[in-house]
């Protein structure tokens, strides 16, 4: 035991090997960058090698901390996999779950209750947030992640990640049943457009997701130049709210807009939607199988089917628009 390093320093290269910077290695264990230099020298001095070039704005590998980094990192992993499975063997206890804001707000939280039923011993601890947020830093057990294909694959263990996909989402103009486009009955494209419309921009947008243009395009509508926007939120929810509100038509996530639509209090209009980005559910793989982690994931993937059995579940199956195949 004498002739292994000190665990301090382990920390540091791994931190600093997975990020390749000292910064976000310093972020990672807050302390900061001189001590994650200093530990790393120590490790160096430890071993009789160098692991990192040190270069003017950055660091990489050398040949030996290319070679000492994956089994520095396996052995964290054990580590963590054995603790995993001595302080986690009982299904009773805490579950940290993050997901986004709107997916948190308009699907998750109206159903936890039933989870509560079955699985009175777990209580879920819910963090809303559309930054991803890191397992270990963050002390999160699992997460609900809204991505393309940038996101890992669909369904199984890929990497040191164990995914599942749940659902994934259509964009559809949703809005108030007394709103004054609905006094003729169900509006045309050309009345949608002509009607105070809801934007919504959230950070890190791109021009693979839904928006009104799109939209437009794919009902055979002409628009030139920007499209006037009533409101622009940058949350889902609050779009939906505002439609609820009266305060024009949003394009919203029909995942978002369910609840809303089920109760009456939003109608979809037309029958073209947009194919938007999936919801999958993301953990160590190394936890995937312990109890609590094992439960929810039961449940969850219980609920989304149960989800495709309502009516508004069958239009994200039904309905068609770009993107499809």
């Amino acid at each position: 035991m004498t002739r292994l390093p000190p665990l301090k320093s382990l920390q540091a290269f791994d931190a600093a090997a997975r990020h390749l910077s000292f910064k976000r290695a310093a972020e990672e264990l807050n302390v900061t960058p001189t001590a994650i230099s200093h530990r790393i020298r120590t490790l160096e001095e430890h071993l009789g090698h160098r692991l990192f070039h040190r270069l003017t704005r950055a660091i990489r590998l050398t040949a030996a901390g290319e070679a000492y980094a994956p089994s520095v990192r396996e052995g964290f992993a054990r580590l963590e996999a054995a603790s995993d499975a001595l302080g986690q063997t009982a299904e009773a206890g805490e579950l940290v779950v993050t997901t986004t804001m709107s997916f948190a707000t308009k699907w998750l939280t109206p159903r936890l209750h039933r989870f509560a039923e079955r699985h009175p011993d777990i209580t879920v601890r819910v963090l809303a947030t559309d930054q991803p947020l890191d397992f270990g830093r963050h002390n999160v057990d699992l997460a609900i992640r809204y991505g393309h294909g940038d996101l890992p694959g669909e369904k199984g263990e890929k990497g040191d990640l164990f995914v599942a996909w749940v659902l994934t989402d259509r964009a559809a103009p949703v809005c108030a049943p007394t709103f004054p486009v609905m006094r003729g009955g169900e509006p045309t494209p050309a009345e949608i457009a002509a009607s105070p419309l809801i934007h919504y921009e959230w950070d890190g947008r791109s021009g693979r997701d839904p928006g009104w243009r799109t939209w437009f395009e794919a009902a055979g509508i002409a628009t030139d130049g920007d499209i006037p926007a009533s409101a622009v939120y940058s949350d889902e929810h609050m779009c939906v709210q505002a439609a609820i509100d009266g305060h024009g038509i949003a394009l919203a996530g029909l995942i978002a807009a369910a609840g809303d639509i089920e109760a009456g209090r939003l109608v979809p209009l037309g029958d073209i939607s947009l194919k938007s980005k999936s919801y999958v559910l993301v953990c160590p793989a190394h936890r995937a199988e312990l109890p609590r982690h094992a439960a929810f994931r039961e449940w969850l993937l219980e609920e989304a089917d149960r989800f495709r059995e309502t009516e508004i579940g069958r239009l994200l199956e039904h309905r068609r628009g770009p993107g499809d195949g």
